[in-house]
């Protein structure tokens, strides 16, 4: 519970701005930066994993490193989209980091019962 009230409206703004870059990229803005804006939300992700995935008893858990490989996929990704020579590709690379998004949303959303609080909703694809 802890973990999802310290973290959750964090995620949710940071899938949001994922969800929003679509709107960025059909304006020919510049995309944020994943390694220096907070706007994302990445290392709220992996910690929300953390604190999901991780205990002391077991460690580092299969899910837990699927989780993080979710994070790094939605980060590079969003780097591909800055980095595209076209409209076409950054949309291409945006789609993958939304469906990375989801990936990562879906599998918390294992974890959250409705005492805890209540489930991730994921972005249109």
């Amino acid at each position: 519970y802890d973990t999802l009230k310290k973290y959750g409206s964090r995620v949710v703004d940071g899938a949001n701005a994922i969800q929003s870059v679509g709107d960025v990229i059909s304006s020919g803005k510049d995309v944020a930066d994943p390694s220096t804006s907070p706007i994302y939300a990445l290392r709220p992700m992996g910690l929300l994993a953390n604190g999901f995935l991780a205990s002391e008893n077991t460690g580092t858990t299969n899910e837990l490193l699927l989780a993080r490989w979710y994070v790094n996929e939605i980060y590079l990704r969003i780097n591909d989209v800055r980095n595209a020579s076209s409209k076409e590709e950054a949309m291409k690379s945006w789609v993958i980091a939304k469906k990375a998004t989801n990936s990562y949303l879906a599998l918390m959303n294992r974890v959250v019962t409705s005492k805890v609080g209540d489930k991730f909703a994921l972005l249109p694809v």
